[in-house]
């Protein structure tokens, strides 16, 4: 990480060096799915499209692991870094690519195995049953680059490195989208061509961003004596919020496609395959605001400066409060242009599709707010904070709310559902936010304060 920020203009410097890379990255790395969604959706049609959405959440296992991994390494390297241990931070690195090596070989070893008691589990019946597996075998044979992709991002990120997680997500991405279009158009692959073209580009990503090691542009080296029981416990800890957040995700889509299906049935769900793909791209805009925001949050933390861990959260929270209502004007005004293209052109589902969007994504300002709450907490080791406010937004809260809003509203409450969850979520955790960790952190600063006094 680059200088120690002194003054509010210096903290926003800071965080905007990190915003926009790590935003670029983390979205172009979500555009992986839409790409597939896209090219599926016009070469393959809607039951290739319904295939695909039921598959998609097998990405959320591999990539908790990832993001636990990760997050909890570079949230725990750059405390330790902040208070000058540096040989702890190689420690945590060390460890940190050592268990998702390990890690990810087992997983891609059972998922090839697996992969049709998979598509199963997940929720394709015998009508899109093959297209699923086509588009997970290949995904199976690349989990272990998936996974070491996802953690690399985070680290080379924390590490002073944004720019390159971003040309990484670029070129992958882009490769991507020219293998889906060659794939599935020209060569009619099908939806095993759009998961070939994704697992080669979260490959190709992986490769570039091992270069920040490779390159010798690293601050935070790996070391032979690496093994610490108390640091992996902590950084285990730290990543949980991250994990569980990511697993609430793909429970979201699960549970949403589930109650889709038995209300509305495959046309709904098409439609949720379009907004759940639009969904997981602002994710990845708000958790590229909140993981640029965690190394000047995380450093400062230990470096005892917590007005300046404060200053760095607010900055966050306006960005992605901002960004989350402009997101969801702009998409609300061409949602029916989004419907006609992605799913189908009949006027009735058009109008399907526009409330079914505006109202879905009525919840994008809370949950940039929430992400960044989220973060906040871990990135200041808070992880009951986060662990719980993640299971409350993502799981709790929606099947709860699924059991009410359907049975007042039909499929209307089934799209309100995620708004609903945001907004009581926000709303509890701003609450904590203000009383107990913001409250912590004045108590931590009073004998400084007393001392310089």
């Amino acid at each position: 990480m680059g200088a120690v920020c002194k003054t509010n203009k210096e903290v926003w410097r800071s965080y905007l060096s990190y915003l926009l890379p790590t935003v670029v990255g983390m979205v172009t790395y979500s555009l992986y799915c839409l790409a597939d969604v896209l090219f599926v959706s016009l070469g393959v049609g809607s039951d290739g499209l319904a295939a695909l959405n039921i598959s998609l959440p097998i990405f959320t296992i591999y990539s908790c692991i990832a993001i636990l991994i990760g997050v909890g390494a570079s949230v725990t390297m750059t405390i330790c870094r902040g208070e000058g241990d540096g040989k702890a931070a190689s420690k945590v690195l060390t460890m940190a690519v050592v268990s998702i090596g390990i890690i990810g070989s087992t997983l891609m070893v059972l998922s090839i195995i697996f992969v049709k008691p998979i598509a199963t589990i997940l929720g394709a019946n015998k009508e899109i049953l093959e297209q699923a597996i086509g588009y997970l075998r290949p995904v199976t044979w690349g989990v272990l680059f998936y996974m070491f992709s996802g953690v690399l991002t985070v680290l080379v990120r924390s590490d002073g490195n944004p720019n390159l997680v971003m040309i990484a997500g670029i070129i992958g991405n882009l490769i991507n989208i020219a293998l889906d279009y060659i794939f599935i158009i020209p060569m009619k692959m099908g939806t095993f061509g759009a998961g070939l073209a994704t697992a080669i580009g979260f490959s190709i990503s992986m490769v570039i961003l091992w270069f920040h090691f490779i390159l010798k542009k690293n601050s935070v080296s790996f070391i032979k004596d690496f093994w610490d029981k108390e640091l992996f416990k902590r950084m285990f800890n730290n990543g949980g919020g991250a994990c569980i957040l990511e697993i609430s995700t793909g429970m979201t889509i699960f549970m949403i496609n589930i109650a889709l299906m038995k209300i509305s049935g495959a046309t709904a769900v098409a439609i949720y395959s379009v907004i759940s793909n639009i969904a997981f791209i602002a994710k990845g805009m708000f958790g590229g605001m909140a993981q640029a925001s965690q190394p000047i949050v995380s450093m400062h933390y230990g470096l005892k400066e917590y007005d300046t861990v404060k200053v760095a959260h607010r900055y966050a929270m306006w960005v992605a409060g901002v960004a989350g209502l402009i997101t969801w004007i702009v998409i609300g005004l061409f949602s029916g242009q989004i419907t006609a293209w992605l799913v189908d052109s009949d006027i009735h589902i058009i109008k399907q599709g526009q409330v079914a969007i505006c109202t879905y994504l009525m919840s994008f300002s809370f949950m940039g707010l929430n992400t960044i709450l989220m973060y906040y907490f871990q990135s200041l080791e808070r992880p009951i904070y986060s662990g719980i406010m993640s299971f409350t937004r993502g799981i709790g809260l929606i099947f709860i709310l699924l059991l009410i809003l359907p049975k007042l509203w039909g499929e209307l409450g089934v799209w309100l559902v995620l708004p609903v969850a945001e907004m009581i979520t926000f709303v509890i955790f701003f609450i904590i936010r203000k009383k107990q960790v913001d409250g912590q952190l004045n108590i931590l600063k009073e004998p400084r304060a007393l001392h310089v006094a």
